[in-house]
């Protein structure tokens, strides 16, 4: 059976946030081909079954921005539905919420462990370093922490000096280091003090006039573009770089903008290291900014990288062909793969990042672990033994081995 080693995944986040769902992966939720975001995709009773052997938890703290940003109606509904709950979460403060969800999850894989520990079905384990993930059984799925946003480390104070912040950034950034982090998305949604974000809103296709328009899909919240460059002497762009390389935290390129991707590779190749995009789709396909250029696969290929293609046709698919096709959506990532290894000459580039349980549309014919096999399958008809190992496990494995030092 194929093993899958998944750049991007967010079982803490529904933990977390979610009031009714305990901290376990034994909970029982919705977890269908529909977008849902109270949907539960990596409960054990999903991942059990699954190709995964190590799954990259990316704990991520939601942005008293995005709050704000939402619809009004949405803002009732979440005042109506649990006004306390809403409260804590608009104010809650990001570093300590960050330390929360790295509990939650340790907590819940050990509970999981408890329950399920018996005869010779898998277990779930932390993996704190990639020697721990190396030393993993044949029946066990290692989960690893991981952050999206350092938005998450927080913002400098009223009058706190540039100095005294960043020496608090590297505090917090060692400790994180020394709980296990293997790495970390350097954007989002929102602004954060060290490394301009796109925009993320997702775009959609829709019938207007008799014409199929691409539009933004912003009916229910806003998301920001940073207005600051890659070097702005009001932020702390390639210091925090240079420190996430020296400690062996891998930086996650996604959600960055195209031109600090750029310089990103450049230090990277200074340091001799790898860098990551986690989840991530193509401009062959649909011309994003998220998404990576020709020239990108080539620079991420001489650096030893790897990028995560995400399980999401919305950023896989240009929208106006996605308006005339239904929601399968493997055949487009066999066809990204394909082109992938027809530019760089190999699959040596190629991952996986489900982003399963962030806020994306899944595949209809692939939206949980245990459907994950299905991939494996399909690439047969196109990819030898070997390389189907290389795109799903090693290629990743390689990254964290020189990355996560």
């Amino acid at each position: 059976m194929a093993r899958l080693f998944d750049l991007h995944a967010h079982p803490s986040l529904k933990m977390h946030y979610i009031p009714w769902l305990t901290p376990t992966l034994r909970a029982f939720v919705y977890s269908g081909a529909h977008f849902n975001p109270l949907s539960f995709r990596t409960r054990y009773a999903n991942i059990k079954d699954s190709p995964y052997k190590v799954v990259v938890n990316a704990h991520y703290t939601i942005e008293h921005a995005f709050l704000e940003d939402f619809h009004w109606a949405l803002r009732g509904l979440s005042w109506a539905a649990g006004a306390s709950w809403y409260g804590w979460v608009r104010t809650a403060n990001p570093w300590k919420t960050l330390d929360r969800m790295m509990k939650t999850l340790e907590r819940a894989l050990d509970i999981t462990n408890r329950r399920v520990r018996k005869g010779k079905e898998p277990r779930v384990r932390l993996c704190r370093s990639f020697a721990e993930v190396k030393a993993l059984d044949d029946d066990e799925i290692g989960f690893v922490h991981a952050i999206e946003g350092p938005h998450s480390l927080g913002k400098p104070k009223k009058g706190q000096s540039r100095e005294d912040f960043w020496q608090q950034t590297q505090g917090r950034l060692r400790e994180l280091k020394d709980r296990g982090v293997c790495m970390i998305t350097l954007g989002h949604f929102f602004d954060n003090p060290f490394c301009p974000q796109i925009d993320s809103i997702e775009i959609v296709p829709r019938l207007r006039d008799g014409k199929i328009v691409s539009v933004r899909d912003d009916s229910f919240f806003e998301m920001k573009r940073a207005e600051w460059q890659w070097g702005d002497p009001d932020h702390y762009s390639e210091e925090f770089v240079r420190e996430l390389f020296t400690l062996g935290i891998i930086p996650d390129l996604s959600h960055v903008q195209e031109h600090a991707r750029w310089a990103i590779y450049d230090i990277a190749e200074e340091m001799d290291r790898p860098v990551v995009n986690s989840h991530v789709g193509l401009k062959r396909f649909f011309d994003h900014e998220y998404n990576l250029s020709d020239e990108e696969l080539l620079r991420l290929r001489k650096l030893g990288g790897v990028a995560g293609l995400i399980l999401s046709r919305r950023w896989l698919v240009n929208p106006a062909d996605r308006y005339y096709s239904g929601d399968d959506g493997i055949p487009d990532l066999i066809e990204n793969m394909l082109h992938i290894r027809e530019v760089t000459g190999d699959v040596e580039v190629i991952g996986i990042g489900t982003d399963f349980d962030g806020m994306t549309h899944p595949f209809a014919d692939c939206f949980k672990p245990n459907q994950l096999g299905r991939i494996a399958h399909a690439m047969k008809k196109h990819f030898s033994e070997d390389e189907i190992d290389q795109v799903l496990y090693r290629n990743a494995e390689r990254v964290f081995e020189k990355g996560w030092t």
